[in-house]
């Protein structure tokens, strides 16, 4: 047996309907009112319990024999037997009805957001600026909701959700793209990132080519930021002078607080970086504004969960 249509009702009731391996059609309240008779073995008594008519539970029985090919229940004046054919069908039967209401209690629940994970495409410094304090509050409204957060650039989650291997994603604004929809959250601008000791460390704001001047720690390509930088060095004529590549702009300060040079992070992340060993400043004329944001297929139907998130997370002021 396998499931080909469902008909939509708001209780979920037994009306889905199956495909035999004949080709022809049975419901599930006919295999509910087979299993009814099967233990009782009395019309009156399982039309009783099915809150049908003797009438109507006879011709669910005649349907579901004619679309089987044979008789399931042997019937005479004075009792009803069971056939092999019956007794066969029994165990399909209580299985199959024990899955259907086990994915109906299943769905139910995910629809009223009492289970399921919600999986989230994230840039790793939104992952650190942005969402322990949008999955608290969302944890808050629904407990029972677990996470599984995926760490990656910001090019690959914009093409995991065009491709639907995530419903939501957390990234820079994407060129224009008529897939999607972008959902801004807030403008991003840079602070200078340096080591305790640099000689720019004492200065109020630096300017990008006294920064890009320096040698310099920065993320590995492909990544926005390091596109960002290497921008605003080409446009004051500047090369950077590239000493360290990495992925994640926490490993990155830990270069610049040991001297291996100094860098450029989202403001964001500024509550993240060790203050101890490294100073953050300033940047003047900082024109480097990128909107960050959600973005999700557009013409997609978001499941429940992604849909209440995204509201929870347009709800924050970051």
């Amino acid at each position: 047996f396998h499931v080909n249509h469902l008909r939509k009702t708001r209780s979920f009731s037994f009306n889905i309907v199956l495909h035999h391996c004949s080709g022809k059609l049975m419901t599930l309240k006919q295999l509910k009112a087979f299993l009814v008779l099967a233990r009782t073995l009395n019309y009156a008594n399982a039309a009783n319990e099915l809150c049908l008519s003797q009438s109507a539970l006879s011709l669910s029985i005649k349907t579901l024999e004619e679309e089987l090919g044979g008789k399931l229940f042997k019937r005479n004046t004075r009792r009803v037997e069971i056939t092999l054919e019956g007794q066969s069908l029994i165990p399909y039967a209580k299985k199959l009805l024990a899955n259907w209401e086990d994915m109906e209690k299943d769905v139910k629940q995910r629809f009223k957001l009492n289970r399921g994970t919600l999986n989230i495409a994230s840039m790793p410094f939104a992952t650190h600026a942005v969402l322990p304090e949008v999955m608290h509050d969302f944890a808050q409204q629904h407990p029972n909701i677990s996470f599984s957060i995926h760490d990656i650039t910001n090019e690959k989650i914009i093409e995991k959700v065009q491709e639907g291997i995530f419903e939501i994603g957390i990234c820079f604004e994407p060129k224009a793209n008529d897939q999607l929809i972008f959902q801004p959250l807030f403008n991003e601008d840079f602070l200078a990132l340096l080591p305790k000791h640099h000689v720019l460390a004492k200065q109020k704001s630096v300017t990008w080519p006294e920064l890009c001047s320096c040698p310099f720690v920065t993320l590995q390509n492909p990544s926005i930021i390091r596109h960002v930088i290497e921008e605003h060095c080409a446009a004051h004529q500047v090369v950077l002078d590239l000493k360290v590549e990495c992925h994640q702009i926490s490993s990155l300060s830990h270069f610049v607080a040991y001297g291996m040079g100094v860098s450029a992070i989202p403001r964001h992340f500024q509550k993240f970086i060790d203050l101890e060993k490294n100073v953050l400043v300033e940047i003047e004329d900082n024109q480097a504004q990128l909107a960050v944001g959600i973005i999700y297929k557009k013409d997609y139907e978001l499941s429940n969960m992604s849909s209440q998130f995204i509201e929870t997370t347009l709800w924050h002021h970051f």
